[in-house]
């Protein structure tokens, strides 16, 4: 667990360091992949299949907002469905600015969630989108997927019908109106995707919401078994051509990239909760405080150590021998011929007769006693007063 911590540490840091060019990065390959998609489903014009326009305008889109990029490909969803049918487009670009005008309106935001929407379709692997936009999004994020299903059913249907859609009769054009639009709308596997994934989407948005441990956890697996639970009542009912074995796995899969996207987002530890109380003059307050699980990332020092690092230690050591070698020739120089003289001498003397000079000895001064003939103790100046005195 610390491992994953410290990893996820390292790449906010990353993250934090470099965005300002991830970020357009990141834009450009939506971009590059979006546009790559549409024109191998329905790439009939030929100067926006071509690899050159595609990168271009990818890397145009790199710094500008993700709206931007859808933007960009409801246009060349239009124009390659003008060089197919008039029919087609008129229909197409009038159900895309009733989807925009929905999108904007409530989720302006979540316009990633209209692109990949479509691309994961292509891919059948939709169930992802609504956990993890659920959890990062609100309440509204199910419109833009239901947005992007609703795109890619459309794009699928008239990918399977181009060759009836390509009348040029008057009695033709009015049969093909209808059968566009009753294609389109009438799509069971459309309406039971955009239940599906709709109705996660907001389910995992109302429980990741809950003030109970392992919210987000609980929100995910119960996203999941309610994409799980329609689909399935989808393929017992209307008889979709659905893959049960597939959308088992897809679930699965969408639930472990939720639960890695939740560690990454908000990774708490419920058992440091802590409950506080307090108050103001109008309320009484009780809250829940529950701790993210946070490491500090380690600071490595590495000290060099080689054969250039020893030298550059001892040429300090080096320069201060030869200044004081060059200051004692200097101090010799200065001497005179006597003062040499002497230096030899002292040199030639014994080491005791040496140290005598140098350091002469200390004498410890003696007390001078006078002593009286004929006694022993010494005698003092009263005593022999009255010496004196008795001989007269």
């Amino acid at each position: 667990m610390t491992e994953l911590l410290l990893f996820r540490e390292r790449l906010k840091e990353l993250y934090g360091r470099f965005d300002l060019f991830i970020i357009p990065v990141l834009r450009f390959f939506l971009a590059l992949i979006t546009y790559t998609v549409i024109n191998r489903n329905i790439g009939y014009m030929e100067r926006l299949d071509s690899p050159t326009i595609v990168l271009a305008v990818s890397l145009v889109n790199a710094f500008l907002p993700v709206n931007a990029i859808v933007l960009f490909s409801g246009i060349f969803i239009v124009i390659h469905l003008y060089r197919l049918s008039l029919i087609c487009a008129g229909v197409i670009l009038v159900l895309f600015t009733l989807l925009f005008l929905l999108y904007f309106h409530f989720a302006p935001r979540d316009g990633i969630a209209v692109l990949i929407t479509p691309v994961l379709c292509t891919l059948g692997f939709p169930y992802a989108i609504p956990l993890c936009f659920g959890l990062i999004g609100t309440v509204f994020s199910a419109i833009p997927i239901a947005c992007g299903v609703i795109v890619y059913y459309a794009i699928t249907y008239i990918k399977g019908n181009n060759n009836m859609l390509q009348d040029t009769d008057i009695e033709a054009l009015s049969r093909e109106l209808k059968t566009v639009i009753d294609g389109i709308a009438g799509n069971r596997n459309m309406r039971v995707m955009i239940v599906a994934l709709g109705l996660s989407c907001l389910i995992v948005y109302l429980v990741h919401k809950l003030p109970v441990k392992y919210s987000w956890t609980i929100a995910c697996c119960a996203g999941a078994v309610t994409e799980l639970t329609v689909m399935l009542w989808g393929v017992l009912h209307y008889d979709l051509e659905v893959s049960v074995t597939g959308l088992f796995l897809g679930c699965i899969l969408a639930l472990i990239l939720a639960l890695l996207m939740q560690f990454f987002i908000l990774s708490v530890d419920y058992t440091r909760t802590e409950y506080l109380q307090f108050q103001d003059d109008e309320y009484y307050y009780y809250v829940k405080a529950v701790p993210k699980m946070s490491i500090s990332i380690p600071e490595k020092r590495v000290k060099k150590i080689s054969g250039a690092d020893d030298d550059e230690e001892r040429e300090p050591a080096r320069k201060t021998q030869t200044s004081a070698a060059l200051r004692e020739e200097r101090e010799t120089m200065r001497k005179t011929p006597s003062a040499l003289r002497e230096e030899r001498d002292l040199a030639r003397r014994a080491p005791s007769a040496v140290r005598e000079e140098r350091e002469p000895a200390r004498k410890v001064p003696q007390r001078v006693v006078k002593k009286t003939p004929g006694t022993s103790r010494p005698v003092s100046a009263a005593q022999r007063a009255i010496k004196e005195k008795e001989n007269r």
